[in-house]
């Protein structure tokens, strides 16, 4: 599972948010899911210490924004090198 976290006054994560929406556009398979750290119901863990954060089954990928390839590229090789759980 991606998870972006992102803040309402950070100025990267508009960008953040768009490169979410891109990738659940282009890999719907892939859950994806914003954080907002600045929202008392979110559970931020204590590693997240600035926005946006981008983490992968909870160990960060990006601290910053990746260009939308980059996140493709890297999440494709993670979901594919994850375990499959159907059998």
């Amino acid at each position: 599972m991606l998870k972006i976290y992102v803040s309402e006054h950070c100025l990267n994560c508009d960008t953040a948010r768009q490169r979410g929406a891109y990738l659940e556009q282009v890999r719907p398979d892939v859950p994806v899911v914003v954080v907002d750290v600045e929202d008392p119901a979110s559970d931020v863990p204590p590693r997240i210490i600035g926005t946006p954060i981008y983490t992968w089954n909870d160990r960060v990928m990006f601290m910053g924004n990746p260009s939308e390839q980059e996140l493709l590229e890297r999440v494709e090789k993670l979901q594919d090198d994850a375990p499959d759980r159907t059998g």
